[in-house]
């Protein structure tokens, strides 16, 4: 409770002490359990508050009975600012902004605590309002009077830009919230008029309030926060004192009963970082390290159980139901929902799952196990390429689905949901699995026209943010493996490259540009770039696309550090530039009627050699994985043919799917980047029995393990770490033992796939297609099986153990 183990003894100790004949008060009881559980501040003195909210949701639990509090009847009159009816003292004039100082209120005893009262309610819009909580106070002095008062209090519990900015999610805000504090009152006394006074008011008042805070609470913060009323300032005096304006929030405040009713009114909100890298330390949480376990390790349990292991749903038997789900989708990838189960009680209990009213079944709860493998595999690399991209899936059939959100242009709406995910992927391309996914319905009434007034929180585009945040938070779990989150163009977003200069180490970012930036010299990014000399070129593999063959390219290269600037709009007008490197690949001499390729990337990887811009290169074109996933989730696993009522059924299905879809690309991409790897690796021991009987029609290309990929010089092929080299008895004692490469060109020849050499490695289509008829070929050895089996003398079949 409130991140504290709390023993049931010392619970049952005050249940039994408040039911005696004389029980002591309830605030007694409150500092007794504080004394018990060693519940203390940084000073040293006991956190009643905190204690009396933990034991009163533990008393609606029923974990604990405490005497009543002593009812002392409403409240006389709402809580504020006491004025004494004291005159103020006359609005001096103050020539220049160099004579001003700061003089700290020591507290209520102080002689000046109630002149701070007086000027705030008198002067101030919010008049006689308290702060509430833990607060400093100033007064605003220079030689001729005083000008103004400062006053600090607690921040807001909730701010969404913020936390966004910041990357919170709700367990870190908990945890790093109090090294936040909120500038709650700011006053220059009206009729006083000098240039620069609020920039320098606010330059001495930033200089001493973190160490006035730490010396009063003992607690360091490294960010202020506070809002300004659009209405009646514009918050210039802050931009000038290189305060950082977010957005804006909600209008919600602290007294609102719900987050849909609005109290206040709309502020903007602006934060000023305390110490360097702010956001580091308010990210800081411990966190478990994953343990690696390489893709080619074998597994001790069927692969559908590893995948949900550690799913919790607060029912044991759905938690059971869901391996059986995914095997039964996984035997029949290209069928409906409806069909894909052995029999009607499955099918019924899988319509069960996903049709629950139960909110605890969710879409983020159901992948997370599978997330949470997908860390173990990538702990187990020096290096991970996360790819992150969006795709619409539409429903457009499904009129009275629920839950649907807006597709497409104006001109050519649809219905649908959005999936934005971070897949997982070696150097080879070998993908590792979903590390986060959002999935999300768009609102019906576009505000696109007021993107640039908004902050990042009310935008669609936060989820590239979110997204890299999470990858911010699954790099500190493996500090060994280094990270490189990447997006297309769609993910050339500032705030993204702003996220990038506070991330962990072994995070990088890399993107390709879409906008012709601003530098901070001046000058614009490409034409920049384009004066910069060629410093090397490289070859690049072009698969085949279309009635265009694969192709070599050759590709120039150009480089150079630069200093991005800020977007002049509304909300990031202030920020400060940012130092990335840029990198430049032009093709040279394309094929007639074919577009050259050209990339401009932009990262934060120092790249300061010819070597290090290739890596860059070949890990951009990694990114194409993701595209690949999305086709086999749709093309394959046919996710957009789904037939259901709402969209939490077609969300709950879903993650079947994209746990599947993984599982079938890699099959493809393991059969041709690593043709000798043991078939047992991937397939069942029954799948490989019936692939036995079939072995006669394995190609003689397949025999060997060379592949038909044009050749690239060494220096420029990514390295990559090779897997380890099959050592299991079975295959030790099997040298005929069917290799990866061949159990997938039997699967695909049981579609009708030719399997000629120059026909390739067969793709996910085809191979989906293929395990169908594998899964019906394994179900009718099974039912022959149990035919064929002699019976038991005596008619009776022996009991199995238990």
């Amino acid at each position: 409770m409130a991140g504290r183990w709390i023993s049931v003894h010392v619970l049952a100790r005050l249940s039994s002490r408040s039911t005696s004949d004389h029980p002591p008060t309830r605030r007694r009881l409150v500092k007794d359990f504080c004394h018990a559980t060693h519940w203390r501040n940084r000073k040293g003195e006991l956190c009643v508050s905190s204690a009396n909210a933990a034991l009163n949701r533990l008393e609606k639990q029923g974990l604990v009975h405490l005497t009543p509090p002593q009812c002392f009847g409403p409240r006389a009159q709402v809580r504020q600012l006491r004025d004494d009816q004291q005159a103020l003292p006359p609005v001096p004039k103050p020539s220049h902004a160099r004579s001003i100082t700061l003089q700290l209120i020591q507290g209520q005893d102080d002689a000046d605590h109630l002149l701070w009262n007086r000027l705030i309610i008198r002067e101030h819009p919010l008049g006689a309002r308290p702060i509430v909580g833990q607060q400093l106070r100033y007064l605003i002095r220079c030689p001729q009077g005083i000008i103004g008062a400062f006053g600090v209090g607690p921040p807001a519990f909730h701010l969404d830009c913020r936390d966004t900015w910041i990357g919170w999610d709700s367990q870190t805000r908990t945890a790093n919230l109090f090294q936040v504090i909120g500038l709650s009152r700011f006053l220059i006394r009206p009729g006083i008029r000098c240039r620069n006074l609020a920039s320098h008011t606010y330059s001495l008042f930033l200089k001493r309030v973190a160490h006035d805070w730490q010396e009063r609470y003992a607690i360091q913060p490294v960010l202020i926060e506070t809002f300004v009323d659009r209405d009646t300032q514009r918050g210039t005096s802050l931009g000038a004192a290189n305060w950082r304006r977010l957005g804006q929030s909600s209008g919600r405040g602290r007294s609102s009963p719900s987050a849909r009713v609005a109290v206040r009114s709309i502020k903007d909100v602006w934060v000023y970082e305390l110490c360097p890298k702010a956001r580091q330390r308010l990210l800081d949480k411990p966190e478990p390290l994953v343990v690696g376990r390489s893709i080619f390790q074998t597994q001790s349990i069927a692969w559908t159980e590893q995948e949900f292991d550690g799913l919790v749903l607060g029912d044991v038997r759905l938690e059971k139901r869901l391996p059986p789900l995914l095997q039964s989708r996984w035997d029949h990838p290209q069928r409906s929902f409806w069909r894909s189960f052995k029999s009607p009680a499955q099918t019924k209990a899988a319509y069960r799952l996903i049709e629950s009213p139960k909110v605890g079944i969710s879409f983020q709860r159901l992948l997370l196990p599978h997330q949470d493998q997908t860390q173990r595999r990538m702990a187990a690399e020096s290096v991970v390429l996360l790819a992150q991209d969006t795709t619409a899936l539409s429903y457009n059939s499904l009129e009275h689905t629920s839950g649907l959100g807006r597709l497409g242009e104006s001109r050519n709406p649809g219905r649908g949901l959005l999936l934005h995910s971070l897949q997982a992927f070696r150097l080879d391309g070998i993908p590792l699995g979903n590390a986060w996914a959002k999935l999300w319905a768009r609102p019906d009434q576009s505000d696109s026209q007021e993107r640039n007034q908004q902050s990042l929180s009310e935008k669609e585009s936060v989820r590239w943010i979110q997204a890299y945040q999470a990858a911010a938070r699954i790099a500190r779990r493996m500090p060994h493996t280094h990270l490189i989150a990447c997006g297309d163009r769609e993910s050339d977003i500032f705030d993204l490259f702003d996220q990038a200069q506070d991330a962990p180490k072994n995070l990088h970012l890399l993107v390709r540009a879409q906008h012709d930036r601003l530098l901070r010299s001046g000058e614009k990014l490409w034409p920049h770039l384009w004066q910069q000399p060629v410093q090397g070129t490289m070859r690049v593999c072009v698969p085949r696309r279309g009635n265009n063959p694969a192709r070599v390219a050759t590709l120039e290269l150009r480089w150079s550090a630069i200093e991005m600037a800020a977007p002049q709009v509304t909300v990031k007008r202030k920020w400060q530039p940012l130092c990335l490197y840029a990198i430049l690949a032009q093709e040279i001499n394309p094929p007639a009627g074919i577009e050259a390729i050209q990339w401009l990337l932009l990262t934060d990887w120092k790249v300061q050699s010819l070597k290090m811009a290739r890596r860059m290169i070949q890990w951009y074109g990694l990114r194409w994985g993701i595209e690949c996933w999305h086709q086999v989730l749709k093309d394959v696993c046919r996710i957009e043919k789904r037939q259901m009522k709402s969209h939490t059924a077609l969300e709950r299905a879903l993650v079947l799917d994209m746990i599947v879809a993984w599982r079938v690309q890699m099959l493809v991409r393991l059969g041709k980047d690593h043709p000798a790897l043991p078939a047992s690796l991937l397939y069942a021991a029954q799948e490989l029995a019936v692939l036995e009987d079939y072995k006669k029609k394995i190609p003689l290309h397949a025999q060997s393990e060379q592949t038909n990929e044009p050749a690239l010089p060494q220096d420029e092929k990514p390295p990559v770490e090779q897997p380890a080299k099959a050592s299991s008895k079975s295959n030790a004692a099997k040298p005929d033992a069917l290799t990866l490469l061949q159990a997938n060109l039997l699967v695909a020849i049981l579609a009708g796939f030719s399997g000629r050499k120059s026909d390739g490695h067969p793709g996910a289509k085809v191979l989906g297609e293929g395990l169908i008829i594998l899964a019906a070929l394994v179900e009718d050895r099974r039912i022959a099986g149990n035919q064929s089996r002699p019976p038991h003398p005596g008619g009776k079949r022996p009991r199995e153990p238990a």
